[in-house]
Protein backbone atom coordinates (compact mmCIF):
# COMPACT_ATOMS: atom_id res chain seq x y z
CA UNK A 1 0.00 0.00 0.00
CA UNK A 2 3.14 1.92 0.56
CA UNK A 3 4.36 1.80 -2.56
CA UNK A 4 1.53 2.34 -4.95
CA UNK A 5 1.36 5.94 -2.56
CA UNK A 6 4.85 6.88 -3.62
CA UNK A 7 4.86 5.26 -7.33
CA UNK A 8 1.45 7.99 -7.64
CA UNK A 9 3.19 10.43 -5.80
CA UNK A 10 6.45 10.18 -8.26
CA UNK A 11 3.87 9.94 -11.43
CA UNK A 12 1.96 13.21 -10.64
CA UNK A 13 5.56 15.04 -10.24
CA UNK A 14 5.74 14.91 -13.82
CA UNK A 15 4.03 17.74 -15.45
CA UNK A 16 3.53 16.24 -18.93
CA UNK A 17 1.56 13.35 -17.05
CA UNK A 18 0.03 15.70 -15.05
CA UNK A 19 -1.68 17.50 -17.30
CA UNK A 20 -2.53 14.23 -19.90
CA UNK A 21 -4.53 13.06 -16.95
CA UNK A 22 -6.78 16.57 -16.52
CA UNK A 23 -7.14 16.90 -20.32
CA UNK A 24 -8.32 13.14 -20.33
CA UNK A 25 -10.45 13.71 -17.76
CA UNK A 26 -11.90 16.94 -18.88
CA UNK A 27 -12.51 15.00 -22.41
CA UNK A 28 -14.37 12.50 -21.06
CA UNK A 29 -16.53 14.99 -18.45
CA UNK A 30 -17.55 16.15 -22.54
CA UNK A 31 -18.32 12.93 -24.12
CA UNK A 32 -20.22 12.07 -20.65
CA UNK A 33 -22.55 15.16 -21.38
CA UNK A 34 -22.88 15.15 -25.48
CA UNK A 35 -24.40 11.60 -24.73
CA UNK A 36 -27.30 13.27 -23.07
CA UNK A 37 -30.24 15.16 -25.64
CA UNK A 38 -29.38 19.05 -25.03
CA UNK A 39 -33.00 19.62 -25.28
CA UNK A 40 -33.32 17.28 -21.98
CA UNK A 41 -30.63 19.64 -20.92
CA UNK A 42 -31.63 23.05 -21.70
CA UNK A 43 -34.57 24.41 -22.36
CA UNK A 44 -35.69 25.22 -26.01
CA UNK A 45 -35.54 29.10 -26.30
CA UNK A 46 -38.59 31.15 -27.23
CA UNK A 47 -36.66 32.46 -29.71
CA UNK A 48 -35.74 29.35 -31.75
CA UNK A 49 -40.22 29.11 -32.33
CA UNK A 50 -40.20 32.89 -32.79
CA UNK A 51 -37.85 32.50 -35.86
CA UNK A 52 -40.78 30.61 -37.43
CA UNK A 53 -43.97 31.92 -35.92
CA UNK A 54 -43.36 35.48 -35.83
CA UNK A 55 -42.96 35.31 -39.30
CA UNK A 56 -46.67 35.49 -41.94
CA UNK A 57 -44.26 34.46 -44.53
CA UNK A 58 -42.97 31.15 -42.54
CA UNK A 59 -46.19 30.28 -40.90
CA UNK A 60 -50.24 30.59 -41.88
CA UNK A 61 -53.48 29.83 -39.97
CA UNK A 62 -55.38 26.58 -39.48
CA UNK A 63 -58.37 24.82 -38.58
CA UNK A 64 -58.84 24.07 -35.12
CA UNK A 65 -61.17 21.67 -32.86
CA UNK A 66 -61.93 22.83 -29.20
CA UNK A 67 -61.72 19.18 -27.32
CA UNK A 68 -64.25 20.21 -24.96
CA UNK A 69 -66.95 22.54 -26.71
CA UNK A 70 -66.30 21.17 -30.54
CA UNK A 71 -66.24 24.63 -31.68
CA UNK A 72 -64.58 25.04 -34.80
CA UNK A 73 -62.32 27.75 -36.00
CA UNK A 74 -59.58 29.17 -38.08
CA UNK A 75 -56.85 30.37 -35.75
CA UNK A 76 -53.65 32.08 -37.14
CA UNK A 77 -50.39 30.50 -35.97
CA UNK A 78 -48.07 33.93 -36.30
CA UNK A 79 -47.89 35.29 -32.71
CA UNK A 80 -46.90 39.04 -32.60
CA UNK A 81 -44.38 39.35 -29.76
CA UNK A 82 -45.14 42.14 -28.64
CA UNK A 83 -48.65 41.33 -27.39
CA UNK A 84 -47.14 37.71 -26.25
CA UNK A 85 -44.30 39.94 -23.74
CA UNK A 86 -47.43 41.94 -22.14
CA UNK A 87 -49.18 38.83 -21.81
CA UNK A 88 -49.61 36.48 -18.33
CA UNK A 89 -47.12 34.11 -20.04
CA UNK A 90 -44.89 36.28 -21.70
CA UNK A 91 -42.12 36.93 -18.71
CA UNK A 92 -38.90 35.67 -19.28
CA UNK A 93 -39.79 32.45 -16.77
CA UNK A 94 -41.95 31.05 -19.10
CA UNK A 95 -40.82 28.89 -22.56
CA UNK A 96 -43.33 28.01 -25.34
CA UNK A 97 -42.24 24.41 -24.33
CA UNK A 98 -43.89 24.58 -20.87
CA UNK A 99 -47.17 24.57 -22.38
CA UNK A 100 -46.33 22.42 -25.54
CA UNK A 101 -44.76 20.14 -24.00
CA UNK A 102 -44.70 17.62 -27.42
CA UNK A 103 -42.12 19.82 -28.69
CA UNK A 104 -39.75 19.38 -25.85
CA UNK A 105 -37.07 16.96 -27.84
CA UNK A 106 -38.08 18.42 -31.49
CA UNK A 107 -35.84 20.91 -33.49
CA UNK A 108 -36.86 23.01 -36.58
CA UNK A 109 -39.94 22.56 -37.93
CA UNK A 110 -42.69 20.42 -35.89
CA UNK A 111 -45.67 18.88 -36.79
CA UNK A 112 -49.19 20.80 -37.55
CA UNK A 113 -51.50 19.52 -35.22
CA UNK A 114 -50.14 19.22 -31.57
CA UNK A 115 -51.65 18.12 -28.42
CA UNK A 116 -54.41 20.64 -26.89
CA UNK A 117 -52.87 22.57 -23.82
CA UNK A 118 -53.78 21.50 -20.70
CA UNK A 119 -54.19 24.51 -18.10
CA UNK A 120 -55.34 22.35 -15.34
CA UNK A 121 -52.56 19.36 -15.47
CA UNK A 122 -49.46 22.11 -16.35
CA UNK A 123 -50.09 24.93 -13.94
CA UNK A 124 -53.13 25.70 -12.51
CA UNK A 125 -54.56 22.67 -10.68
CA UNK A 126 -55.38 24.79 -7.18
CA UNK A 127 -57.51 27.51 -9.12
CA UNK A 128 -59.45 24.82 -11.50
CA UNK A 129 -59.96 22.58 -8.44
CA UNK A 130 -61.27 26.11 -6.63
CA UNK A 131 -63.90 26.59 -8.92
CA UNK A 132 -65.13 23.11 -10.28
CA UNK A 133 -65.29 21.89 -6.39
CA UNK A 134 -67.22 25.27 -5.92
CA UNK A 135 -70.74 26.24 -5.92
CA UNK A 136 -71.04 28.34 -8.51
CA UNK A 137 -70.09 25.10 -10.65
CA UNK A 138 -72.23 22.71 -9.37
CA UNK A 139 -75.38 24.99 -9.56
CA UNK A 140 -73.97 25.26 -13.54
CA UNK A 141 -73.97 21.69 -13.52
CA UNK A 142 -77.27 21.07 -11.95
CA UNK A 143 -79.11 23.43 -14.77
CA UNK A 144 -77.39 21.54 -17.33
CA UNK A 145 -75.07 24.23 -18.34
CA UNK A 146 -71.46 23.45 -19.70
CA UNK A 147 -68.55 24.63 -17.37
CA UNK A 148 -66.57 27.46 -19.19
CA UNK A 149 -62.90 26.49 -19.61
CA UNK A 150 -60.30 28.28 -18.52
CA UNK A 151 -59.56 30.10 -21.93
CA UNK A 152 -63.26 31.44 -22.15
CA UNK A 153 -62.33 33.78 -19.67
CA UNK A 154 -58.87 33.99 -19.99
CA UNK A 155 -58.42 34.81 -23.49
CA UNK A 156 -56.29 37.49 -25.49
CA UNK A 157 -58.32 40.15 -27.53
CA UNK A 158 -56.54 39.00 -30.71
CA UNK A 159 -55.37 35.34 -29.73
CA UNK A 160 -56.36 32.72 -27.19
CA UNK A 161 -52.74 32.42 -26.94
CA UNK A 162 -51.86 35.74 -25.00
CA UNK A 163 -53.65 34.68 -21.78
CA UNK A 164 -53.96 38.16 -20.35
CA UNK A 165 -52.82 39.85 -17.14
CA UNK A 166 -55.27 39.84 -14.03
CA UNK A 167 -54.73 44.18 -14.36
CA UNK A 168 -55.39 44.40 -18.06
CA UNK A 169 -57.51 46.39 -18.75
CA UNK A 170 -59.07 44.93 -22.10
CA UNK A 171 -59.46 41.62 -20.03
CA UNK A 172 -61.27 43.43 -17.33
CA UNK A 173 -63.70 44.76 -20.13
CA UNK A 174 -64.59 41.48 -21.26
CA UNK A 175 -65.17 39.71 -17.89
CA UNK A 176 -68.08 42.14 -17.52
CA UNK A 177 -69.43 41.12 -20.99
CA UNK A 178 -68.73 37.12 -20.37
CA UNK A 179 -70.40 36.83 -16.58
CA UNK A 180 -73.25 39.04 -18.61
CA UNK A 181 -73.59 36.16 -20.96
CA UNK A 182 -75.13 33.81 -18.46
CA UNK A 183 -76.35 36.59 -16.19
CA UNK A 184 -78.49 38.85 -18.14
CA UNK A 185 -80.64 40.65 -15.50
CA UNK A 186 -77.91 41.21 -13.25
CA UNK A 187 -75.40 42.52 -16.14
CA UNK A 188 -78.75 44.88 -16.43
CA UNK A 189 -78.59 45.74 -12.90
CA UNK A 190 -75.31 46.37 -12.81
CA UNK A 191 -75.24 48.70 -16.08
CA UNK A 192 -78.11 50.70 -13.73
CA UNK A 193 -75.48 51.24 -11.11
CA UNK A 194 -72.67 54.27 -11.06
CA UNK A 195 -69.67 51.10 -11.71
CA UNK A 196 -71.75 50.04 -14.45
CA UNK A 197 -72.69 53.31 -16.04
CA UNK A 198 -68.71 54.03 -15.97
CA UNK A 199 -67.61 51.19 -17.25
CA UNK A 200 -69.98 51.00 -20.34
CA UNK A 201 -68.52 54.53 -21.14
CA UNK A 202 -65.31 52.55 -21.54
CA UNK A 203 -63.55 53.03 -18.04
CA UNK A 204 -62.62 49.51 -16.53
CA UNK A 205 -59.79 51.06 -14.59
CA UNK A 206 -58.71 49.25 -11.05
CA UNK A 207 -60.62 52.01 -9.46
CA UNK A 208 -64.30 50.74 -10.79
CA UNK A 209 -65.34 47.72 -9.66
CA UNK A 210 -66.08 44.95 -12.41
CA UNK A 211 -68.23 41.72 -11.59
CA UNK A 212 -64.99 39.76 -10.61
CA UNK A 213 -64.21 42.43 -8.12
CA UNK A 214 -66.82 41.93 -5.50
CA UNK A 215 -67.80 38.73 -6.19
CA UNK A 216 -64.21 37.03 -6.80
CA UNK A 217 -63.09 34.74 -9.23
CA UNK A 218 -62.84 30.76 -9.24
CA UNK A 219 -64.56 31.05 -5.65
CA UNK A 220 -67.56 32.31 -6.62
CA UNK A 221 -70.53 32.19 -3.96
CA UNK A 222 -73.96 33.42 -3.46
CA UNK A 223 -73.79 36.71 -1.64
CA UNK A 224 -76.40 35.23 1.03
CA UNK A 225 -73.79 32.79 2.03
CA UNK A 226 -71.39 34.11 5.25
CA UNK A 227 -68.17 33.04 3.33
CA UNK A 228 -69.56 34.95 0.49
CA UNK A 229 -67.13 38.65 -0.34
CA UNK A 230 -70.49 39.99 -0.33
CA UNK A 231 -71.73 38.03 2.73
CA UNK A 232 -72.75 39.69 6.32
CA UNK A 233 -69.11 38.76 7.57
CA UNK A 234 -66.82 40.19 4.49
CA UNK A 235 -68.99 42.83 2.24
CA UNK A 236 -67.36 45.70 4.58
CA UNK A 237 -63.40 44.01 3.19
CA UNK A 238 -64.48 43.68 0.15
CA UNK A 239 -66.16 47.26 -0.21
CA UNK A 240 -63.19 48.92 1.64
CA UNK A 241 -60.47 47.74 -0.79
CA UNK A 242 -61.81 50.65 -2.96
CA UNK A 243 -63.65 53.03 -0.57
CA UNK A 244 -61.95 52.96 3.16
CA UNK A 245 -63.84 52.80 5.88
CA UNK A 246 -66.90 51.13 4.11
CA UNK A 247 -68.99 50.81 7.54
CA UNK A 248 -72.66 48.81 8.30
CA UNK A 249 -73.98 51.55 6.24
CA UNK A 250 -72.39 51.76 3.46
CA UNK A 251 -72.41 47.98 2.50
CA UNK A 252 -76.32 48.99 1.93
CA UNK A 253 -75.45 50.24 -1.06
CA UNK A 254 -78.08 49.29 -3.55
CA UNK A 255 -75.36 47.60 -6.24
CA UNK A 256 -77.73 45.91 -9.10
CA UNK A 257 -80.61 48.39 -8.86
CA UNK A 258 -83.85 46.83 -10.03
CA UNK A 259 -85.94 49.76 -10.84
CA UNK A 260 -85.96 49.56 -14.42
CA UNK A 261 -86.49 45.83 -14.23
CA UNK A 262 -90.46 44.99 -15.43
CA UNK A 263 -89.85 41.57 -13.65
CA UNK A 264 -89.24 43.41 -10.50
CA UNK A 265 -92.78 45.40 -10.51
CA UNK A 266 -94.43 42.04 -11.24
CA UNK A 267 -93.04 40.35 -8.33
CA UNK A 268 -94.06 42.98 -6.29
CA UNK A 269 -97.21 43.20 -7.64
CA UNK A 270 -97.63 39.56 -6.76
CA UNK A 271 -96.61 39.37 -3.55
CA UNK A 272 -99.07 41.70 -2.86
CA UNK A 273 -101.64 39.86 -4.23
CA UNK A 274 -100.50 37.07 -1.97
CA UNK A 275 -100.09 38.96 1.21
CA UNK A 276 -102.88 37.18 3.20
CA UNK A 277 -101.07 33.93 2.11
CA UNK A 278 -97.70 34.49 2.52
CA UNK A 279 -96.98 37.98 3.89
CA UNK A 280 -93.07 37.17 4.55
CA UNK A 281 -92.83 37.76 0.92
CA UNK A 282 -94.42 41.52 1.19
CA UNK A 283 -92.54 42.53 4.34
CA UNK A 284 -89.24 41.25 3.15
CA UNK A 285 -89.91 43.13 0.01
CA UNK A 286 -91.01 46.18 1.79
CA UNK A 287 -87.58 45.87 3.69
CA UNK A 288 -85.07 45.90 1.21
CA UNK A 289 -83.20 48.14 0.21
CA UNK A 290 -84.13 48.47 -3.02
CA UNK A 291 -87.60 49.34 -2.56
CA UNK A 292 -86.77 52.50 -1.25
CA UNK A 293 -84.49 53.37 -4.42
CA UNK A 294 -87.37 52.25 -6.52
CA UNK A 295 -90.10 54.67 -4.65
CA UNK A 296 -87.57 57.46 -5.76
CA UNK A 297 -87.46 56.65 -9.12
CA UNK A 298 -90.67 56.59 -9.62
CA UNK A 299 -91.58 59.29 -7.72
CA UNK A 300 -88.63 61.07 -9.59
CA UNK A 301 -90.21 59.68 -13.01
CA UNK A 302 -93.81 60.63 -11.70
CA UNK A 303 -92.89 64.58 -11.18
CA UNK A 304 -91.31 64.80 -14.61
CA UNK A 305 -93.98 63.36 -16.22
CA UNK A 306 -96.58 65.57 -14.26
CA UNK A 307 -94.07 68.83 -14.97
CA UNK A 308 -93.68 67.97 -18.39
CA UNK A 309 -97.09 67.31 -19.04
CA UNK A 310 -98.69 70.53 -17.11
CA UNK A 311 -95.99 72.08 -19.18
CA UNK A 312 -96.91 70.47 -22.56
CA UNK A 313 -100.67 71.09 -21.56
CA UNK A 314 -99.95 75.28 -21.06
CA UNK A 315 -97.96 75.15 -24.42
CA UNK A 316 -100.74 73.53 -26.20
CA UNK A 317 -103.53 75.85 -24.64
CA UNK A 318 -101.09 78.87 -25.12
CA UNK A 319 -100.72 77.63 -29.03
CA UNK A 320 -104.54 77.59 -29.69
CA UNK A 321 -105.48 80.80 -27.73
CA UNK A 322 -103.48 82.68 -30.30
CA UNK A 323 -105.08 81.07 -33.18
CA UNK A 324 -108.10 82.00 -32.05
CA UNK A 325 -107.06 85.64 -31.01
CA UNK A 326 -105.67 85.93 -34.80
CA UNK A 327 -108.65 84.68 -36.09
CA UNK A 328 -110.77 87.17 -33.90
CA UNK A 329 -108.65 90.15 -35.06
CA UNK A 330 -109.02 88.78 -39.39
CA UNK A 331 -112.72 88.90 -38.73
CA UNK A 332 -112.70 92.65 -37.19
CA UNK A 333 -110.72 93.77 -39.53
CA UNK A 334 -112.67 92.38 -42.91
CA UNK A 335 -115.56 93.92 -40.82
Amino acid sequence: MVSLSKTTTEVFKDSKICKLVIISCFISCLIFISSFSSNNLFAQENSDCMECHADPAEVASKVRVDHVTGEVEIVTMVVDEEEYHASAHGGEDFYCIDCHSDLEDSEGEHYPNLQPVDCVTFCHDDPAATFLEGSHASLMQEKGVQLPTCKYCHTGQKSKMNTPRADNLEHRGDTIEKCGGCHEKYYRSYRNNLHGQVTAMGYVGLDIATCVDCHGQHTILNSADPESTLGSEKAKETCGKCHPGAGNSFVKHVAHPAYKDVGYYKSALIALKNIRKDPAEIKSIVKSPQTLLTVLFVAYVGLLVVTFAQFGTHMLLSWLGSILDDRKENKSDHG
